[in-house]
């Protein structure tokens, strides 16, 4: 069985650093091209979250049941450790509202939320 955390996969890979960071597969050649091609999908997070947690994590997305505090602070550890070593400083949301988008015809229309990976120290002088 191919253990690579892959398409197709059936073990985890042996550590984060063998498994996959880019999705979906392919040389990238310009911004347009790796536009989301870094995506922390099942094998990313197979990888990088504890046994555990993953299999909570699974189970409530199954469920729909509420995770833990303490799962959620390791789940965004995991995923924010993940997108600084990808050299991340921001990320987006885009995500389409339930209650019908932003009004039109079908409520095809979705949202982007976006923020970005750094904390200011404002005490600093080169802050102010």
């Amino acid at each position: 069985a191919d253990s690579s955390g892959g398409e197709g996969s059936t073990a985890a890979p042996d550590s984060a650093a063998d498994a996959p960071i880019w999705a979906p597969a392919g040389e990238v050649s310009d911004e347009l091209t790796a536009a989301s091609s870094a995506v922390f999908n099942d094998a990313c997070m197979r990888a990088r979250l504890p046994q555990g947690v993953y299999e909570r994590l699974k189970d409530a997305t199954v469920s729909g049941a509420a995770t833990s505090e303490e799962d959620q602070r390791i789940i965004a550890e995991a995923i924010f450790n993940w997108a600084r070593e990808l050299g991340a400083v921001s990320f987006a949301h885009w995500f389409f509202p339930m209650r019908g988008g932003g009004g039109a015809p079908g409520g095809a229309i979705g949202a982007l939320k976006m923020d970005t990976l750094i904390d200011l120290d404002w005490s600093s002088g080169e802050a102010t």
